[in-house]
């Protein structure tokens, strides 16, 4: 039986988390996964699955914090006692170079990191990313792209970074659909439409034109922001500048994104260029919502192209407003972009995914 592990830096709440949770979780016979959190004090879903009895199969190791070189002896007795087959690592920074050197340490050769965010420019920041990345690459580590976008924004900056095939983010279509299916019975019948924007409050996000957009048309719908992040406070200032009710439009974060989705009746996705993927789509397209999100690259790719979604240009209030008004105004508008979205679903199934992990792995590298 092969033994994966999949290692997270805290449980935090967000897209990279929830697709570590869903491929350590998805087990088929000939396998064995472990999700290894590096974090224990960062665990915001542990109450979420006992009361939700969600995510049945997942098994979880989990480890006081420890920083820098120190976690190396750690995680060389991990490795040395369980031997795994394939290793996944779902941040990009410091510290998975640690883990890198304690899976080398014990023999482990089968190690991939799954890089989620792009950049934009060569800031000192960037610039470490990178000379780290080169490392991975000397350590013959495989470094797999969520979407073509993060890919082309590091070898824009730097063509000797060597990648490996894009694999795509992913949900458990099935299950994410029964389960907005189940809360939406619940939803009252012509109810006022609700937009949603799931997403962190950060600095890659870009709710602010959202929010602008929205102050225009707040009439004749209602808008509600699930997420939370070190933009919040900037952003109530700006929506109770706008006269919005910040009350009714900030909910934080929230776990069960099912249950927010089923409220709603159409998805908005206002980010930057330094947008990387946006799992949020995927779920926005399983809860067949119309999808209407700023024309970057990841999104571009994620939505087909604007086949699947209409796409915005980056900050174009006016734009947002325009969108915004088509969709509300034409149920046969909603229809038709959420059958395209559905269309477009399938190669983000977790089963699609999980095999394209399996055949990186069979991979020589």
């Amino acid at each position: 039986m092969k033994i994966n592990f999949h290692f997270l830096d805290g449980i935090k709440i967000g897209g990279i988390e929830n697709l570590a949770l869903t491929l350590s979780s998805e087990q088929i016979s000939s396998e064995q996964n472990y999700l290894i959190n590096l974090n224990k004090k960062v665990d915001n879903y542990s109450d979420y699955f006992s009361k939700k009895n969600k995510y049945k199969n997942l098994k979880i190791i989990s480890f006081e914090r420890k920083f820098g070189i120190l976690i190396i002896p750690l995680l060389t007795k991990l490795f040395s006692k369980n031997k795994p087959n394939n290793v996944i690592i779902y941040f990009n920074n410091i510290t998975s170079l640690w883990v890198v050197i304690g899976a080398k340490i014990s023999g482990i050769n089968n190690l991939a990191i799954c890089v989620q965010n792009s950049i934009k420019n060569l800031s000192n920041k960037n610039l470490k990313l990178i000379v780290l990345m080169r490392i991975f690459n000397k350590l013959n580590v495989k470094l797999v792209p969520c979407s073509a976008a993060i890919r082309d924004s590091f070898l824009n900056l730097n063509k000797k970074i060597k990648f490996c095939n894009v694999i795509p983010n992913c949900i458990n279509v099935k299950n994410f659909q029964n389960e907005v299916q189940k809360n939406r019975q619940f939803r009252k019948i012509n109810s006022t439409i609700t937009i949603i924007m799931v997403a962190r409050l950060d600095e890659i996000k870009d709710q602010e034109t959202l929010l602008r957009a929205y102050a225009k048309i707040h009439k004749k719908c209602n808008l509600i922001l699930v997420g939370d992040g070190n933009k919040r406070a900037y952003l109530e200032t700006i929506a109770t500048n706008l006269g919005l009710n910040i009350k009714k439009i900030f909910l934080g974060s929230k776990l069960d994104i099912p249950f927010m989705l089923a409220k709603a009746d159409i998805f908005a996705f206002s980010t930057t260029l330094s947008e990387g993927f946006g799992i949020a789509l995927i779920e926005a397209m399983a809860a067949r919502l119309p999808i209407i999100a700023t024309d970057v690259p990841a999104c571009r790719e994620v939505l087909d192209n604007g086949k699947a979604g209409i796409l915005v240009p980056v900050g174009r209030v006016d734009l947002w407003i325009d969108a915004l008004n088509q969709i509300i105004s034409s149920s046969a508008k909603r229809d038709y972009y959420i059958d395209k979205s559905i269309k477009n679903l399938k190669k983000y199934n977790v089963n699609i995914v999980k095999n394209k992990w399996s055949s990186l792995f069979a991979q020589r590298y």
